[in-house]
């Protein structure tokens, strides 16, 4: 089981792939590595993660071809190899000692560990090669996923949760959410334990895409105390959309203050991601409120992404002076990520039919969206994917590589919500704008109605939360 996930879409042919090198063999003498003179030992770790009750086949002879081999070439014909475990594997799990054959079943959870294998020629016992890998048994899948990279195990943080449409986590691990029809902000402790008392709760208008759409978390939570809430509110004269600035005591918001007013709202398509970048603006995704004309109409602030300062205010750089607008001529940008590194701003933009994209939002970038024919030239943003199918995106992030995973740097990970998964996207190039691949990385059981993700962020150690309708779910590096 040393990879059970699949690439989604393949290397497009403008981009060069990059080659996976080959496993390297160190022949080392009695001063390295504290191995006896002779041996050779296999530079190569690879790893094999099994759920309880699956079947187990692993191969080293083949894992290990390489070396392997050298090993048998340089034997005599008449000698066979014969492996033998420096330390027992887990029960009902064997090693057939002249095939190299490791098989059974995996009916008891064992953390993952490092094995080692000597291979030995039959004639003499002379220890010829030393092979290691890594080998663990973990808990089966909640029934709600029918996949997840195999060097994850997950947990349900928080089984009967009510449309928890956004998350944000704070930098003590207390994990904040949004839920999207009763207007709470609610407050899952570092222990994994729901506290009872909502941390907020806002008077917001529900139904179709409206309610509290958008969390964030302060760069400087740890000083200030501020959270943030995007959400449609009922007013005398007819509903619009407001961020408001919650202050956080301990638990409790202890002050509130609407930084930004008089959003216009629909019925569909009012966006609702709010992110911070590395030097504390704030950008809130917004859709087209269902009207295709609003993404191009010159002072509009729908179908755009609009910047502000974490007091509400427009910053003097924004690339329209006095005016919010980062980028417009978008329809429903629900999911966006800053870059760790760059700083970048990258957004998934939901399409009308069979064209959802991932664009690069640089500042002043028209993505035509509201246009009656798409024009060229530099004032135009890049799209850096269309998808074929309808995806429709809703949450994005790039991983920091944390917990192990440090393949996982700087990957995009992307929730679905009409393919009920979460895929790698894989990236390259300087700003990471170059599209190479998608790799699965969780799927949900489609049959079941509210097993869709809404959205996705990284937690502590190289973790991910997960949300869908009714559930959040933590996955974590073994």
């Amino acid at each position: 089981m040393t990879d059970t996930r699949f690439v989604i879409s393949s290397v497009r042919p403008s981009v060069v792939a990059v080659a996976l090198a080959s496993a390297l063999l160190l022949s080392c003498n009695s001063s390295s590595d504290n191995q006896p003179a002779g041996i050779t030992v296999a530079d190569q770790q690879p790893r094999y993660h099994f759920r309880l009750d699956d079947s187990i086949q692993i191969n080293l002879a083949d894992e290990f071809s390489a070396t392997v081999g050298a090993l048998s070439d340089s034997a005599s014909a008449n000698t066979a190899l014969v492996y033998t475990m420096e330390s027992p594997l887990p029960s009902d799990v064997t090693l057939d000692a002249f095939s190299g054959q490791i098989t059974g079943t995996a009916d008891t959870l064992n953390p993952t560990s490092v094995y080692r294998v000597i291979v030995s020629r039959a004639s003499d016992a002379s220890a010829v090669a030393e092979l290691s890998f890594r080998f663990g048994i973990h808990p089966a899948l909640p029934s709600t996923l029918t996949e997840l990279d195999d060097r994850f195990s997950t947990e349900v943080v928080q089984p009967d949760a009510a449309l928890p449409v956004r998350m944000a986590l704070a930098p003590d691990g207390r994990l904040f959410f949004a839920e999207l029809q009763s207007g709470n902000i609610r407050i899952i402790d570092p222990d994994g334990q729901l506290l009872e008392a909502p941390f907020a709760t806002l008077n917001i208008v529900s139904g179709d895409e409206k309610g509290l759409l958008g969390l964030a978390i302060d760069p400087e939570f740890a000083v200030n105390g501020f959270v943030y809430a995007y959400a449609t509110v009922p007013t005398d004269t007819g509903n619009r959309a407001q961020i408001v600035r919650f202050t956080a005591v301990e638990n409790s918001a202890v002050a509130s203050t609407v930084i930004v007013d008089n959003l216009p709202v629909a019925d569909l398509h009012n966006g609702g991601e709010l992110v911070f970048d590395a030097t504390g603006h704030l950008f809130l995704g917004r859709g087209d409120i269902d009207d295709p004309d609003t993404a191009q109409d010159e002072g509009g602030l729908s179908g755009r992404v609009l910047r502000y300062t974490r007091d509400g205010t427009v910053p003097d750089d924004n690339p329209f002076p006095g005016s919010p607008e980062w980028s417009r001529g978008l329809r429903n940008t629900f999911a966006m990520t800053v870059h760790p590194t760059t700083g970048d701003l990258f957004g998934a933009d939901a399409g009308p039919a069979n064209d959802d994209k991932l664009n690069y939002l640089l500042p002043g970038k028209n993505f035509v969206w509201g246009m009656e024919e798409e024009p060229q030239g530099s004032g135009i943003g890049f799209t850096i994917n269309v998808w074929d199918e309808v995806i429709t995106p809703t949450g994005l992030f790039f991983h920091s590589g944390a917990g192990g995973m440090a393949e996982f740097e700087n990957q995009l990970f992307l929730a679905s919500y009409n393919d009920a998964d979460v895929r790698r996207v894989v990236l390259a190039g300087d700003r990471y704008t170059d599209y190479i691949r998608e790799i699965e990385f969780a799927s949900l059981d489609e049959a079941l109605p509210n097993n869709k993700p809404l959205h996705i962020i990284e937690g502590l150690n190289g973790s991910i939360y997960m949300s869908t309708f009714d559930a959040i779910y933590r996955f974590f590096p073994h």
